[in-house]
C-alpha cells in the first residue's frame, strides 16, 4: 500500500523506492501484486504516461487516509513517550492511601497534568491482570508470577488502644494477658481470615479474643478511637489516630516487623510513560526512615 501510494505521489518508481530505502523495481513488483490480489488495474503506465485509472483513484484516496491514521497513531505514541497521559487505574489498600498516599499526591498531579489517575482504594485483593489495573500497591508477601515487584518499605505493627480504654480495664503485660481484653481484628474480605497480630513468632499461637472483626481497614481504626478495643495497627495509622484522640502503645517488646508494602504491576505489559512515572513517584515517597513506617515504642503515645 505505501509503495502504490508513494508511486502515485512521486510519479515515478524511483522517487518512491527512494524514499522507502528500496529498488525501484520493488515497489512495481509490489504494485503488481497488489493489483493482482485486488483484480484490478490501478496505475495507467507508459514510457511517456504515468496516471491512475479510475479504480487507482478511489483506492488512493482510501490509502491516503489509511496512511495518514497510521501516521497519526504512531506520533501519538512517540509523544506519549515523552509525555506521559492518559488514565492510569491504581489501586491501594484503604488506609495505605488515605494515610501514606494521599497527603504527597498533590506532588504527581501538578507534576503530570495529563495523567488522568483513576485511585482505587480497597481493602479486597484486586486481580490486578484480570481487572485491568495499571499499578498497585500491596501489603504483605507477593506469590504472584504474573507481576513485577519493587518492595517499598517494611511494615512495623504497634499493638495500641486509647487511654481511656486502659484506664477501665489495664495496660496487657505479655500477650498472653490479652485473653482478659476487648480484641479487633482486621478480616481480609477477599478469603474471610483474620489478620494476625505482629507478635514474634516465638511467642506460638496465641489464641487472641475477637470482639469485633471489621472486613475494612477504616473500621478498625474508628474502633481503636472510639474506645472499643485493643488492636494491632500499622504504625502509619497509628500515629495518625494520635492526632485525634490519646492512644497508648502496649506489648512493644514482642511486636516484630511483619510483611512490606510493595508497588507491582503486570508482567506481561510494556511499562508505559504514566505507569512508569507514577512507579517512580510511589519508590521516592516511600523513605524507609520516615516516621510513618518506622517502629515505635511505648513512650511515643504518652
Amino acid at each position: 500500500m505505501a509503495a502504490f501510494v508513494h508511486a502515485v505521489e512521486q510519479r515515478s518508481y524511483v522517487a518512491a523506492g527512494r524514499l522507502l530505502g528500496i529498488s525501484s523495481s520493488a515497489v512495481a513488483k509490489s504494485i503488481s501484486r497488489l493489483e493482482d490480489d485486488l483484480g484490478v488495474r490501478l496505475l495507467q503506465r507508459s514510457s511517456r504516461q504515468f496516471g491512475l485509472t479510475e479504480e487507482g483513484q478511489s483506492f488512493y484516496e482510501r490509502c491516503r487516509r489509511i496512511l495518514d491514521d497510521v501516521r497519526d497513531a504512531e506520533a501519538a505514541l512517540h509523544d506519549a513517550r515523552e509525555v506521559p497521559r492518559g488514565r492510569l487505574r491504581v489501586s491501594v489498600p484503604h488506609l495505605v492511601g488515605t494515610t501514606l498516599l494521599l497527603p504527597r499526591l498533590g506532588e504527581f498531579v501538578a507534576a503530570y497534568p495529563e495523567v488522568e489517575l483513576d485511585l482505587r482504594l480497597d481493602d479486597a485483593l484486586v486481580d490486578i491482570v484480570g481487572d485491568d489495573v495499571d499499578l498497585a500497591i500491596r501489603t504483605g508477601e507477593l506469590d504472584d508470577s504474573r507481576l513485577v515487584a519493587r518492595r517499598l518499605v517494611e511494615q512495623h505493627f504497634v499493638v495500641c488502644a486509647t487511654r481511656e480504654y486502659f484506664e477501665r480495664h489495664g495496660s496487657p503485660l505479655h500477650p498472653r494477658d490479652l485473653s482478659a481484653h476487648e480484641c479487633l481484628h482486621f478480616r481480609f474480605p477477599s478469603t474471610g481470615r483474620l489478620q494476625p497480630w505482629a507478635f514474634r513468632r516465638e511467642l506460638g499461637d496465641l489464641r487472641l479474643p475477637t470482639t469485633i472483626a471489621f472486613d475494612n481497614s477504616d473500621g478498625i481504626r474508628l474502633g481503636v478511637a472510639n474506645h472499643l478495643g485493643v488492636a494491632c495497627l500499622p504504625v502509619y495509622v497509628a500515629r495518625e489516630l494520635t492526632k485525634t484522640v490519646p492512644l497508648r502503645a502496649v506489648l512493644t517488646e514482642f511486636v516484630e516487623p511483619r510483611g512490606s508494602l510493595s508497588v507491582v504491576w503486570p508482567s506481561n505489559r510494556q511499562l508505559s510513560p504514566k505507569v512508569r512515572v507514577f512507579a517512580d513517584f510511589v519508590i521516592r515517597s516511600f523513605d524507609e526512615g520516615t516516621p510513618l513506617v518506622g517502629r515505635i515504642g511505648s513512650a511515643s503515645f504518652s
